[in-house]
């Protein structure tokens, strides 16, 4: 039986995959990144998208009746303030529908539910370009069903991780699940700014084939995932018996239970706890500021830096990947400290999100200051120190939300992520309204109002927040430790190599021969 499990890449004897549960955090991380490049590539092909009021095209033999547009050039639309927010927003309008997915994912199949959330991408972005020259409302509608992919598959993430991951690993597998989303806009800002540029227009024809592109990486994963993923570790067919033994161990100590034999969901306990929505307004300030980062980085270089599409493309995403590595290194390091002793879940947690908000808010006050064009370096370094910094809210307020009541991981996350999404459609439309002319002074007033809001965690969550499991997350009696199984569940294979990886990974499968 043990041998039909094995497989080459997880085996724990590989040195590529030294656990099929880090294996299958980097197919949940490949999820997000085709979620990241479906929905944030609307802020690159935006700017190629829309007509500029100063914009003046000749192309020969034209007449003055007719529009004039530049040869071989794709088609740009004269789109209001008011409808490009609503298209920015139309993702997180789809995203508000996490509150009933995420009812739900803790108690759905997750693999069968992150395949429906890839259909959804792949639609929205293969209709886009074609039903651009039709309707705005059609823009809007696919942008909404880009949302709706959103989420299915951040509750049915959330819930898998806990299914997946023993506690003390969970920050790690965040950062790495999570740290999707930015490697998704490291890709498709650059590549979408040589799109939107003349080479790129010439050889694929422009911003179409953005959205093109992000519909064929969207496939591409749905195949992978499909392959090799599956709803809890003993439905893998990769996972070797005692890695399987272990995590099924750690995740009954945590008295979650069966999915089947759950109690019904304490919704009272839920909405009344003060814990749930600290955490819940901490993560309503850190992605408020992200809207910044994530859909209106390329206007801001465009508009008050005049960097070209190319160049700008390129720069967006500098502070994408320092976001990236922010959060894996921070979430390792917390995994770190948390396991061998040095901070308590809550003091981790605490520590990471006020060191989070406070450098976030700082930085983003001060990018206005660097926005002329022989300022731009400055202004580029301290946006990649303001990402920097959010990328600790990982092992911060992520971390606790998933920590709280890890049997209703899908619920809590959908209700966190549902008013986080309230709140980025009003800042969306807020920006749009702002920024009517794109001139420094109205970029000043939008980096302000969101440095007001990142540093707010500052008081509140420090106060306030916990990673703690609450009382009514229990399901059932809790299981007892034996005393072997507490001296043998950090034993890792006789490799030392793999031995100093598990010390800071702690993604290792587990030598349980002698804990059962």
């Amino acid at each position: 039986m043990d041998a039909q499990k094995e497989c080459v890449f997880v085996s724990e004897k590989s040195k590529i995959f030294p656990s099929t549960r880090l294996f299958f955090s980097f197919l949940l991380c490949l999820c997000f990144v085709a979620l990241a490049i479906g929905t944030s590539n609307i802020s690159q092909s935006m700017v190629c998208m829309v007509k500029k009021p100063d914009t003046n095209f000749s192309c020969p033999l034209a007449e003055p009746e007719v529009e004039a547009v530049p040869c071989n050039h794709p088609k740009q639309f004269a789109w209001s303030s008011i409808q490009q927010g609503l298209i920015y927003s139309g993702q997180n309008f789809g995203s508000l529908f996490m509150f009933l997915t995420g009812w739900q994912a803790d108690r759905l199949n997750g693999k069968w539910t992150i395949v429906a959330a890839m259909v959804f991408i792949i639609i929205s972005n293969a209709l886009l370009p074609v039903s651009a020259g039709v309707s705005f409302a059609l823009v809007f509608f696919l942008r909404f069903l880009s949302g709706l992919g959103d989420a299915l598959l951040s509750p049915a993430s959330s819930s898998m991780i806990t299914r997946w991951f023993p506690p003390k690993e969970r920050p790690s597998a965040l950062g790495i699940v999570t740290g999707g989303r930015q490697i998704g806009t490291l890709i498709i800002l650059p590549v979408g700014g040589w799109l939107c540029g003349n080479d790129g227009s010439k050889f694929l024809g422009g911003w179409p084939a953005i959205f093109y592109l992000s519909s064929v990486v969207a496939a591409a994963v749905l195949v992978i995932w499909m392959v090799f993923s599956a709803d809890k570790p003993s439905k893998h067919l990769c996972i070797s018996h005692n890695e399987e033994a272990y995590i099924t161990r750690k995740i009954e100590e945590e008295n979650i239970g069966k999915r089947k034999q759950r109690k019904s969901t304490p919704w009272r306990a839920i909405l009344t706890s003060k814990q749930v929505w600290v955490a819940v307004a901490a993560l309503v300030c850190h992605e408020f500021p992200l809207v910044i980062m994530l859909q209106f980085l390329p206007k801001f270089f465009s508009d008050v830096l005049g960097l070209s599409n190319t160049v700008n493309g390129l720069v967006s995403a500098l502070p994408m990947g320092i976001l990236f590595l922010s959060k894996c290194l921070s979430s390792s390091l917390a995994s770190y400290l948390t396991a061998n002793g040095h901070l308590r879940k809550t003091q981790s947690c605490k520590i990471f999100n006020f060191i989070a908000s406070l450098g976030l808010g700082i930085c983003i006050a001060i990018t206005p200051l660097m926005g002329t064009l022989q300022q731009s370096v400055w202004a580029i370094l301290i946006l990649c120190m303001a990402n920097a910094f959010a990328g600790l809210h990982t092992p911060g307020v992520q971390t606790a939300l998933v920590q709280l009541a890890p049997a209703f991981s899908g619920i809590i996350t959908g209700i966190a992520f549902t008013v986080a999404a309230c709140f980025s459609i009003f800042n969306k439309l807020l920006i749009s309204q702002i920024l009517v002319t794109g001139s420094k002074h109205e970029w000043t007033i939008v980096f302000e109002i969101s440095a007001f809001v990142a540093i707010l965690p500052t008081i509140f969550f420090t106060v306030w927040g916990s990673a703690e499991r609450t009382e009514w997350a229990s399901n059932r009696v809790s299981v007892p430790k034996d005393a072997d199984q507490k001296s043998n569940d950090s034993e890792s294979s006789t490799s030392s190599t793999i031995q100093a990886f598990a010390k800071y990974s702690m993604f290792l499968s587990h030598d349980l021969t002698n804990s059962a």
